[in-house]
C-alpha cells in the first residue's frame, strides 16, 4: 500500500511531529479498538516499537506512521485534520467507512 491509505491537514502533520519530538519516539501509531458509545475507538499514540508484520509502514511528511494491520479496513480513505476552536484542540477523523459517530467524534461503527 502507499501514502493514499490515509491523509494528513498541514496543522495534523504539524501537530504529529510535535508529538513524536516531545515524547522522543520514531512512530506514531494510528489504529483502532472496541470501545466507546459507538462500538469502535481511534487510536493515536507515539510509539519506540518495532512494527508488526501485519502492520502497515508509511511515511509521510518524514512522520514515520504505522497503520494497525487489523484496523486497517476501518482506517481506508480517513483523513485526520486538527482542529482547534472554542472548545479546545483535538483530532477529527473523517472516515468514510463510518456508518455512524458519537457527538464527540471519537467513536464510531461500520
Amino acid at each position: 500500500m502507499n501514502n493514499n491509505i490515509i491523509k494528513l491537514c498541514s496543522k495534523t502533520i504539524n501537530h504529529f511531529k510535535n508529538l513524536l519530538k516531545k515524547d522522543n519516539s520514531k512512530y506514531l501509531f494510528i489504529g483502532v479498538k472496541s470501545g466507546g458509545c459507538n462500538g469502535l475507538k481511534y487510536i493515536v499514540k507515539p510509539t519506540n516499537e518495532q512494527p508488526l508484520k501485519i502492520d502497515e509502514q508509511i511515511k509521510i511528511n518524514n512522520i514515520n506512521i504505522t497503520l494497525c494491520g487489523k484496523s486497517l479496513i476501518y482506517l481506508i480513505g480517513s483523513e485526520i485534520i486538527w482542529t482547534e476552536d472554542y472548545t479546545g484542540s483535538r483530532l477529527e477523523f473523517i472516515n468514510p467507512n463510518a456508518s455512524s459517530s458519537c457527538g464527540c467524534g471519537d467513536t464510531f461503527s461500520v
